[in-house]
């Protein structure tokens, strides 16, 4: 006897069950495709049908028949359980009643097999035969000769199932999801088939076997064959979109070798994508590099949540720098699987970051320069002062040492006041020194009361010349983390500003407000008030603008210095006209708390 179904039954088994895992574990790492996981449950049912199915060929009496028919045809109906539902996740269908009623109809008629004394395949105790097939294999007979009323049902619940199936690749196809709708179209017509072939079998028409579990072989191939195309397609899609993003994005497995590049990884490394797979940063960068690298990702594999790091690798003997956003790829469970990244190569920006600061801090010394140059005249005077008055102690000194006598205590005196003045005059020298650097000092907690004091030191003799009363207000409690040049740089454009300003108003309404206050929020707050004709009308923010200015041989360059001075200490400046004259510029910066000074 030639034994063939038998053997083909099993090897349909074994395809189904692996086809069962596969699509499980694909639905276990993408736990978003709830298609893969109703589809290996799907196969999972298929298969213990199919063994069911075999030992209900190999029985050997009416009973044993009975009993293994009766799992047989529960399995059969948990396949039509399961099937509307994995048509509603292919297709995309929003509906739930039509699966529900069907599940329903079919949980009814598996319910009735369970209970019924001979199951849904024979309405009484049947007559146990062989049939032998025309290769000279001999097994029971299934056929189905009387059909019972639950029997129909079953089979009008089958044809609903079916009916519903195409009816929902009808819709997908109507989307545009061509392959995918004549996918399931295809896999539902084959198996209705074979299905029909059965119920000639039943009627006598045909004189052979049972072939639905063909069917069902027709139905997991042709959809696993789908699935897994839409799949990497989905994947191909991925893959073109991360080909495509502007920065390098790869994926590691928990050991540190890359699962996943795209272009921009391979062009930016020049590495080609075989020959990155499966590699690690030591492999591809120096040790010292890819242990740095490497120290980054099990931090966030430790932490479990994404961080941003400064990263620099060689390439082609060039040092690149990135700035990269590592996250951990967790399981359902919230356990790190997998580590992703993407990096951005800012080399070039940092580059030009450090160029314009460069160019910035020549501006801002050309600007400190043409403010010394301006207050030349009046510098001259300031330092005159106190030599001449040096001059004229020194002088007084060697008289009284010609005249002789006890001359003692007034000697003392000049000499005091020659050392006072001489201080005043390297304050002075000092002063100017720091304003004509090249670079600013460093950035250090500062009484913000005396940079502005030493500023208007140095404009005072300007003050006086233009007839200009000036009145201070300075909180001395008021400190901030500043770069003191910077910040009597601002002052001196601020306060020659408003000099100009005044020049025009009458002699005696010339006044000058500097104030320095310290604000409820947190914030030092200086303020220079002038009496002058005020702002020009809808230009307040407009004065800050680089090359804009209101002066006929203004080069617009003082007052946007002033900005990017404040705002990169982290501050704010702005103008006001006054409520009855003139107008107020004035900045804010943060105070340092008393631990930081």
């Amino acid at each position: 006897m030639n034994s063939i179904l038998i053997p083909l039954l099993y090897g349909l088994t074994g395809i189904t069950a692996y086809t069962a895992m596969h699509h499980a574990i694909i639905a276990w790492r993408r736990p978003a495709e709830r298609t893969h996981l109703l589809f290996a449950l799907l196969c999972a049912i298929i298969a213990a049908y199919v063994v069911a199915k075999t030992i209900s060929y190999q029985t050997d009496s009416a009973q044993e028949l009975i009993d293994a028919r009766r799992v047989e045809v529960s399995f059969a109906a948990i396949i039509f359980i399961i099937l509307p539902w994995f048509v509603r996740a292919y297709t995309g269908q929003r509906a739930l009643w039509l699966p529900a009623v069907l599940n329903l109809l079919l949980l009814t008629v598996m319910v009735a097999n369970l209970r019924l004394p001979y199951g849904l395949s024979f309405t009484g105790f049947p007559e146990f035969s062989y049939l032998e097939l025309p290769w000279g294999e001999r097994v029971a007979d299934l056929r189905v000769h009387q059909h019972g009323d639950w029997y129909q049902i079953g089979w009008l619940g089958m044809f609903l199932v079916f009916a519903y199936s195409l009816y929902a690749s009808w819709r997908q196809l109507r989307r545009g999801e061509r392959r995918q709708a004549l996918a399931l179209a295809g896999a539902i017509a084959v198996f209705m088939g074979f299905v029909l072939f059965n119920r000639l079998v039943n009627s006598g028409v045909v004189q052979f076997t049972h072939t639905a579990e063909f069917g069902f072989l027709a139905l997991v191939f042709m959809m696993n064959q789908s699935l897994l195309h839409a799949l990497h397609e989905t994947e191909r899609q991925m893959q073109a979109m991360l080909d495509n993003v502007p920065a390098v994005v790869y994926l590691k497995d928990l050991q540190g070798r890359y699962l996943l590049v795209n272009r921009q990884f391979r062009e930016r490394f020049h590495i080609g994508d075989a020959a990155v797979t499966g590699k690690s940063d030591y492999d591809l960068f120096p040790a010292a590099q890819a242990e740095t690298l490497r120290f980054n990702d099990s931090r966030v594999l430790q932490e479990c949540r994404p961080a941003q790091f400064d990263e620099s690798v060689d390439v082609d003997g060039e040092t690149r720098h990135f700035l990269t956003i590592k996250f951990p790829v967790l399981t359902p469970e919230g356990m790190p699987q997998a580590l992703g990244g993407a990096s951005t190569d800012v080399t070039h920006a940092r580059q030009l970051a450090r160029e314009m600061d460069a160019l910035r801090e020549q501006v801002l010394h050309a600007d400190r320069v043409a403010r010394v140059s301006a207050l030349s005249t009046s510098l001259a005077h300031e330092l005159s002062q106190p030599l001449t008055a040096m001059l004229s102690n020194a002088q007084a000194g060697l008289r009284f040492m010609e005249q002789g006598g006890d001359a003692l205590d007034e000697c003392r005196d000049i000499l005091q006041d020659i050392v006072r003045d001489d201080e005043r005059a390297i304050a002075i020298i000092g002063g100017l020194r720091a304003m004509l650097r090249q670079k600013g000092a460093a950035r250090e907690p500062i009484a913000l009361a005396d940079a502005v004091t030493e500023a208007l030191d140095l404009m005072r003799d300007e003050t006086l010349r233009r007839g200009v009363h000036c009145e201070c207000r300075l909180d001395d409690d008021s400190k901030v983390f500043a770069d003191k040049v910077q910040i009597e740089q601002v002052m001196l454009n601020l306060v020659m500003n408003a000099l100009d300003a005044l020049d025009g108003s009458p002699a005696g309404q010339r006044h000058l407000l500097v104030s320095v206050a310290t604000d409820g929020d947190g914030q030092a707050r200086v303020a220079v008030r002038d009496s002058g004709p005020g702002l020009p009308p809808n230009q307040h923010d407009r004065i800050f603008d680089s090359f804009y200015s209101t002066k006929s041989q203004g080069l617009g360059m003082g007052l946007a210095l002033c900005r990017s001075i404040i705002e990169s200490h982290g501050g704010r400046i702005w103008a006001s006209d006054n409520a009855d004259q003139g107008a107020t510029v004035q900045f804010v910066l943060p105070i340092v708390a008393e631990r930081q000074v």
